[in-house]
Protein backbone atom coordinates (compact mmCIF):
# COMPACT_ATOMS: atom_id res chain seq x y z
CA UNK A 1 0.00 0.00 0.00
CA UNK A 2 2.84 2.31 1.07
CA UNK A 3 4.61 1.55 -2.33
CA UNK A 4 1.32 2.03 -4.50
CA UNK A 5 0.81 5.17 -2.79
CA UNK A 6 4.09 6.41 -3.79
CA UNK A 7 3.53 5.87 -7.38
CA UNK A 8 0.14 8.16 -7.07
CA UNK A 9 -2.25 6.04 -9.05
CA UNK A 10 -5.36 7.26 -9.93
CA UNK A 11 -7.75 5.40 -7.64
CA UNK A 12 -6.94 2.18 -5.14
CA UNK A 13 -9.05 -0.80 -5.47
CA UNK A 14 -8.61 -2.84 -2.26
CA UNK A 15 -10.30 -5.69 -0.88
CA UNK A 16 -8.62 -6.44 2.84
CA UNK A 17 -8.92 -9.31 4.70
CA UNK A 18 -9.70 -7.13 7.83
CA UNK A 19 -10.54 -4.18 7.56
CA UNK A 20 -9.36 -2.25 10.67
CA UNK A 21 -5.31 -3.00 10.44
CA UNK A 22 -5.52 -1.40 6.92
CA UNK A 23 -7.49 1.65 7.67
CA UNK A 24 -4.63 3.63 8.50
CA UNK A 25 -2.92 3.22 5.42
CA UNK A 26 -6.16 3.47 3.57
CA UNK A 27 -6.84 7.09 4.67
CA UNK A 28 -2.96 8.20 4.01
CA UNK A 29 -4.15 7.64 0.35
CA UNK A 30 -7.31 9.39 0.70
CA UNK A 31 -5.29 12.16 2.18
CA UNK A 32 -2.72 12.12 -0.40
CA UNK A 33 -5.36 13.04 -2.79
CA UNK A 34 -5.91 9.02 -3.80
CA UNK A 35 -9.54 8.26 -3.57
CA UNK A 36 -10.73 4.64 -2.86
CA UNK A 37 -12.61 2.23 -3.55
CA UNK A 38 -13.20 0.03 -0.59
CA UNK A 39 -14.57 -3.48 -1.42
CA UNK A 40 -16.42 -5.84 0.93
CA UNK A 41 -14.57 -5.85 4.12
CA UNK A 42 -14.99 -2.25 5.50
CA UNK A 43 -12.85 -0.23 6.48
CA UNK A 44 -12.96 1.82 10.20
CA UNK A 45 -14.35 4.63 8.88
CA UNK A 46 -15.59 6.20 6.13
CA UNK A 47 -12.77 8.59 6.21
CA UNK A 48 -10.33 5.75 4.45
CA UNK A 49 -12.72 5.72 1.53
CA UNK A 50 -14.41 7.40 -1.42
CA UNK A 51 -16.74 4.76 -1.81
CA UNK A 52 -17.11 1.09 -0.52
CA UNK A 53 -18.97 -1.31 -2.06
CA UNK A 54 -20.15 -4.73 -1.02
CA UNK A 55 -23.05 -7.29 -0.15
CA UNK A 56 -25.47 -7.25 2.68
CA UNK A 57 -23.96 -8.57 5.11
CA UNK A 58 -26.49 -7.97 7.85
CA UNK A 59 -29.13 -8.87 5.58
CA UNK A 60 -26.91 -12.19 4.63
CA UNK A 61 -28.23 -12.87 8.43
CA UNK A 62 -31.36 -11.42 8.53
CA UNK A 63 -32.76 -13.25 5.26
CA UNK A 64 -31.28 -16.80 6.71
CA UNK A 65 -32.91 -16.01 10.18
CA UNK A 66 -36.17 -15.34 8.12
CA UNK A 67 -35.91 -18.84 5.99
CA UNK A 68 -34.86 -20.74 8.93
CA UNK A 69 -37.50 -19.51 10.80
CA UNK A 70 -39.98 -20.31 8.60
CA UNK A 71 -38.72 -23.46 7.85
CA UNK A 72 -38.87 -24.60 11.64
CA UNK A 73 -42.47 -23.24 12.26
CA UNK A 74 -40.09 -20.94 15.32
CA UNK A 75 -38.95 -24.40 17.18
CA UNK A 76 -35.95 -25.91 16.91
CA UNK A 77 -32.29 -25.82 18.13
CA UNK A 78 -30.22 -23.82 15.29
CA UNK A 79 -26.11 -24.26 15.01
CA UNK A 80 -24.20 -21.35 13.94
CA UNK A 81 -20.82 -21.35 11.92
CA UNK A 82 -19.18 -18.07 11.54
CA UNK A 83 -16.45 -17.06 9.45
CA UNK A 84 -13.50 -14.66 10.98
CA UNK A 85 -13.49 -13.54 14.37
CA UNK A 86 -13.61 -10.08 14.63
CA UNK A 87 -14.56 -8.75 11.34
CA UNK A 88 -17.15 -6.43 10.14
CA UNK A 89 -18.61 -9.17 7.52
CA UNK A 90 -18.56 -12.03 10.79
CA UNK A 91 -20.15 -9.45 13.18
CA UNK A 92 -22.96 -8.00 10.72
CA UNK A 93 -23.86 -11.53 9.74
CA UNK A 94 -24.47 -12.69 13.03
CA UNK A 95 -26.22 -9.50 13.90
CA UNK A 96 -28.39 -10.17 11.60
CA UNK A 97 -29.34 -13.57 12.39
CA UNK A 98 -29.83 -12.67 16.03
CA UNK A 99 -31.83 -9.51 15.43
CA UNK A 100 -34.11 -12.02 13.21
CA UNK A 101 -34.81 -15.27 15.04
CA UNK A 102 -36.39 -12.75 17.92
CA UNK A 103 -39.19 -12.43 16.73
CA UNK A 104 -39.77 -16.50 17.41
CA UNK A 105 -39.58 -15.49 20.91
CA UNK A 106 -37.02 -17.31 22.16
CA UNK A 107 -38.38 -20.54 20.34
CA UNK A 108 -35.31 -20.83 18.36
CA UNK A 109 -32.16 -21.58 20.09
CA UNK A 110 -28.67 -21.27 18.86
CA UNK A 111 -26.83 -23.91 21.20
CA UNK A 112 -23.55 -23.70 19.65
CA UNK A 113 -22.07 -20.52 17.98
CA UNK A 114 -18.14 -20.90 16.78
CA UNK A 115 -16.01 -19.28 14.24
CA UNK A 116 -14.65 -21.61 11.25
CA UNK A 117 -12.66 -19.23 9.19
CA UNK A 118 -14.32 -19.56 6.26
CA UNK A 119 -12.35 -22.42 5.58
CA UNK A 120 -13.94 -26.08 4.58
CA UNK A 121 -11.39 -27.72 6.31
CA UNK A 122 -11.87 -25.77 9.46
CA UNK A 123 -15.89 -26.12 8.76
CA UNK A 124 -15.42 -29.96 9.06
CA UNK A 125 -13.24 -29.88 12.55
CA UNK A 126 -15.96 -27.04 14.32
CA UNK A 127 -18.78 -29.10 13.27
CA UNK A 128 -17.36 -32.45 14.41
CA UNK A 129 -16.48 -31.46 17.55
CA UNK A 130 -20.55 -29.22 17.89
CA UNK A 131 -21.88 -32.49 16.55
CA UNK A 132 -20.70 -34.18 19.52
CA UNK A 133 -21.47 -31.75 21.94
CA UNK A 134 -24.99 -31.03 20.50
CA UNK A 135 -27.69 -34.31 20.02
CA UNK A 136 -30.51 -32.49 18.65
CA UNK A 137 -29.88 -30.18 15.92
CA UNK A 138 -32.75 -29.00 13.63
CA UNK A 139 -30.94 -26.63 11.38
CA UNK A 140 -27.27 -25.05 10.78
CA UNK A 141 -26.74 -21.54 10.18
CA UNK A 142 -23.15 -21.12 7.97
CA UNK A 143 -21.85 -17.81 6.83
CA UNK A 144 -20.34 -19.55 3.85
CA UNK A 145 -20.76 -21.72 0.92
CA UNK A 146 -17.22 -23.01 0.80
CA UNK A 147 -17.36 -23.58 4.63
CA UNK A 148 -20.10 -25.12 4.38
CA UNK A 149 -19.29 -27.63 2.47
CA UNK A 150 -16.93 -29.00 5.29
CA UNK A 151 -19.96 -28.98 7.70
CA UNK A 152 -21.79 -30.63 5.00
CA UNK A 153 -19.11 -33.66 4.89
CA UNK A 154 -19.02 -33.34 9.01
CA UNK A 155 -22.92 -33.99 8.97
CA UNK A 156 -22.75 -36.83 6.54
CA UNK A 157 -20.22 -38.94 8.05
CA UNK A 158 -21.83 -39.03 11.41
CA UNK A 159 -25.40 -40.24 9.72
CA UNK A 160 -27.21 -37.07 11.00
CA UNK A 161 -27.97 -35.88 7.39
CA UNK A 162 -31.89 -36.58 8.42
CA UNK A 163 -32.14 -34.67 11.64
CA UNK A 164 -31.25 -30.86 10.10
CA UNK A 165 -30.77 -28.73 7.27
CA UNK A 166 -27.71 -26.26 6.09
CA UNK A 167 -28.09 -23.16 4.77
CA UNK A 168 -24.72 -20.78 3.04
CA UNK A 169 -24.22 -17.82 1.84
CA UNK A 170 -22.67 -16.53 -1.11
CA UNK A 171 -23.81 -18.46 -3.89
CA UNK A 172 -21.26 -20.75 -5.05
CA UNK A 173 -21.72 -23.56 -7.89
CA UNK A 174 -21.57 -26.48 -5.42
CA UNK A 175 -23.90 -24.83 -3.74
CA UNK A 176 -26.55 -23.97 -5.94
CA UNK A 177 -26.01 -27.21 -7.32
CA UNK A 178 -26.58 -29.22 -4.19
CA UNK A 179 -29.60 -27.13 -3.41
CA UNK A 180 -31.28 -28.00 -6.86
CA UNK A 181 -31.26 -31.62 -5.86
CA UNK A 182 -32.82 -31.04 -2.39
CA UNK A 183 -31.88 -32.54 0.71
CA UNK A 184 -29.83 -31.12 3.14
CA UNK A 185 -28.30 -28.13 1.78
CA UNK A 186 -31.61 -25.91 1.83
CA UNK A 187 -30.89 -22.55 0.95
CA UNK A 188 -28.24 -19.89 0.59
CA UNK A 189 -28.12 -16.12 0.07
CA UNK A 190 -26.37 -14.39 -2.41
CA UNK A 191 -23.08 -12.26 -1.92
CA UNK A 192 -21.40 -12.70 -5.33
CA UNK A 193 -17.37 -12.33 -5.79
CA UNK A 194 -18.77 -10.14 -9.03
CA UNK A 195 -18.56 -7.19 -6.86
CA UNK A 196 -14.55 -6.74 -7.45
CA UNK A 197 -15.93 -6.25 -10.98
CA UNK A 198 -17.80 -3.88 -10.45
CA UNK A 199 -15.15 -1.98 -8.08
CA UNK A 200 -12.70 -1.50 -10.89
CA UNK A 201 -15.28 -0.15 -13.17
CA UNK A 202 -16.21 2.33 -10.21
CA UNK A 203 -13.27 3.31 -9.83
CA UNK A 204 -12.77 3.85 -13.43
CA UNK A 205 -15.95 6.37 -13.42
CA UNK A 206 -14.07 8.02 -10.30
CA UNK A 207 -10.99 8.65 -11.85
CA UNK A 208 -12.70 10.16 -14.80
CA UNK A 209 -14.90 12.15 -12.95
CA UNK A 210 -17.91 10.52 -13.93
CA UNK A 211 -21.26 9.28 -12.26
CA UNK A 212 -23.35 6.08 -12.65
CA UNK A 213 -24.94 6.58 -16.48
CA UNK A 214 -28.31 6.01 -15.34
CA UNK A 215 -28.53 8.35 -12.40
CA UNK A 216 -28.86 11.82 -12.61
CA UNK A 217 -26.08 12.78 -9.97
CA UNK A 218 -22.63 13.75 -11.45
CA UNK A 219 -20.78 11.17 -9.35
CA UNK A 220 -20.43 7.79 -7.77
CA UNK A 221 -22.37 7.09 -4.63
CA UNK A 222 -20.27 6.74 -1.70
CA UNK A 223 -21.69 3.49 -1.15
CA UNK A 224 -22.87 0.68 -2.94
CA UNK A 225 -24.92 -2.28 -1.17
CA UNK A 226 -25.62 -5.74 -2.84
CA UNK A 227 -28.66 -7.41 -1.72
CA UNK A 228 -28.75 -10.98 -0.21
CA UNK A 229 -30.59 -12.70 -2.27
CA UNK A 230 -32.69 -15.92 -0.93
CA UNK A 231 -32.44 -18.83 -3.19
CA UNK A 232 -33.75 -22.13 -3.16
CA UNK A 233 -34.73 -25.37 -4.97
CA UNK A 234 -37.72 -23.26 -6.13
CA UNK A 235 -36.01 -20.18 -7.48
CA UNK A 236 -32.32 -21.48 -7.89
CA UNK A 237 -32.47 -22.21 -11.65
CA UNK A 238 -32.78 -18.21 -12.40
CA UNK A 239 -29.50 -17.66 -10.65
CA UNK A 240 -27.07 -20.60 -11.30
CA UNK A 241 -25.31 -18.60 -13.86
CA UNK A 242 -24.07 -16.31 -10.81
CA UNK A 243 -22.70 -18.72 -8.95
CA UNK A 244 -18.86 -18.73 -8.57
Amino acid sequence: METLISQKPDVLVILPNEGGPLTPVAQKAMQAGIPVVNVDREFSTPAAYRTWIGGDNYGVGKAAADFIANELNCQGNVVEIQGIAGISVTELRTKGFTDGIKRCNGGIKIVASQPADFSPDKGLQVMETILQGQKKIDAVYTHDDDMAMGVIQAIKAANRDDEMFVTGAGGSKDAMNLIAQGGLYRATFLYNPSMSGSAVSIAKLIAEKKGLSDLVEPEVPSRIELPATTVTKENVAAVQNLGY
